[in-house]
């Protein structure tokens, strides 16, 4: 007898995945009810750099990182932090971190990465289509840049790990960084190009255009804290908040960093913690024109060209959820920025932090639970939320459909840790 097909679908979560799940799972005819008690594509969803990357296969971890750690957290200027008071709880993930950085283990997950992002644009105009907003999502690239062939040189094993993926990527002299982005410094004198990936430059536009569309086709949104859920027998039957508890068939969890608590109520202890990401927004000026968001290679942030402003992307930073920002490092890179984009504004109209949902092998929680009927999962994206998260909603739409998914969901299942 084949498992019943649920029909009344909370999904917790209202960020960039769990937005893309509930409208991918109310396109196959369910009732999708939207859980969190803020409004959509607000929290983490908000502040990234705005890049559908489809060739983003290289995993956080890689052979020989462990040798750089200590450099880099004593140096001030450094893509990673972490807070020494927070050290004792984040061991054990980093221990496992570390460990996915052995050669053989993140050649594994960059193949794995891969069977996502090669899905990971159509998905997103799929949705898009739906949403009416297509015209949100740009077809402008990804581009690093970098000063020197040295620089250059470095990203070999990155490079190495795209060629095996299949990734295409174009190789740019000076000179055709300046026909690509003419007002990026002329000290840039080599750049790697993705040409297949895009670029929203409002992320919350889209998040909001994917929430209208799912209110229009009748989801309705619950603006409650789901705390915990109800059962008959292992089947799901509903969700509690503070307001009281509300029937569901089944439930899918897409709340990034604030997650692991909810799983483990559910039965699965999950090495999930928050890689902090932080942005400055800048004004624009007269003088710099950027095209896509560029990576700095070196320093290691991101200038993006979004609809209110130049956004300055930067850092890792291991703090966990509570702890205060520290804006400190990114506002140090903002000379730095300006070098890499003469002209560029130093009026910051925003500052933001946000908490990506990081998992030690770099890869998300997507799938269905072992433990209990009508309950799927969908977090733990890091750096790769936006990318990612159409590709998600549309592999629990189709294991909710009791169909094989568009991509086999094995290599990030719950039970994998």
């Amino acid at each position: 007898m084949t498992e019943p097909q649920p029909r009344r679908i909370a999904v917790v979560g209202a960020g960039i995945v769990g937005l893309a799940t509930a409208l991918s799972l109310q396109a196959e005819g369910h009732e999708v009810t939207l859980c969190d008690p803020r409004e959509p594509g607000t929290a983490t969803s908000f502040g990234n750099a705005g890049a559908i990357v489809t060739g983003g296969v290289v995993p956080t971890a890689t052979p020989g990182l462990w040798r750089n750690v200590p450099k880099m957290l004593l140096d001030p200027m450094s893509p990673l932090k972490i807070r020494w008071s927070y050290l004792p709880r984040l061991a054990p993930w980093l221990v496992r971190f570390l460990d996915a950085g052995r050669a053989s283990n993140a050649e594994r997950i960059s193949g794995e990465l891969a069977t996502l992002t090669g899905h990971c644009l159509d998905a997103h105009h799929r949705l898009a289509r739906m949403a009416g907003a297509m015209d949100i999502i740009k077809p402008v690239g990804w581009l690093k840049v970098y000063r020197n062939r040295a620089a250059f040189d470095g990203t070999a094993y990155d490079r190495g790990l795209m060629d095996r993926a299949g990734v295409k990527y174009e190789v740019l002299d000076a000179d055709e960084l300046r026909q690509l982005e003419p007002g990026l410094s002329r000290d840039f004198t080599i750049g790697l190009f993705q040409p297949g990936s895009s670029f929203v430059s409002t992320p919350y536009t889209l998040s909001q255009a994917y929430f209208r569309a799912l209110t229009e086709r009748g989801g309705r949104q619950l603006r409650e804290e789901v705390t915990s859920f109800t059962f008959e027998g292992d089947r799901v039957t509903g969700v509690v908040t503070a307001q009281g508890r509300h029937a569901v068939d089944g439930v899918v969890v897409a709340t990034g960093a604030w997650s692991r608590g909810l799983a483990r109520q559910l039965g699965h202890r999950v090495p999930l913690d928050t890689e902090r990401g932080y942005h400055l927004n800048l004004a624009w000026g007269d003088g710099p024109v950027l095209n896509r968001p560029t990576v700095i290679g070196g320093p290691q942030f991101v200038l993006c060209p979004m609809a209110d402003g130049v956004r300055l992307t930067a850092g890792v930073e291991l703090a966990g959820l509570e702890a205060a920002p520290d804006f400190r490092r990114i506002k140090a890179l903002l000379p730095l920025a300006q070098q890499a984009l003469p002209g560029l504004s130093g009026e910051i109209t925003r500052e933001w932090m946000g908490h990506r949902p990081s998992t030690p092998d770099s890869k998300p929680v997507i799938g269905a639970s072992p433990r209990h009927r009508g309950v799927w999962f969908a977090f733990g994206h890091g750096h790769m939320g936006l990318s990612l998260s159409a590709i998600s909603g549309q592999i629990i739409a189709d294991l909710v459909a009791g169909r094989a998914p568009t991509v086999a969901p094995e290599p990030f299942a719950i039970d994998r840790f």
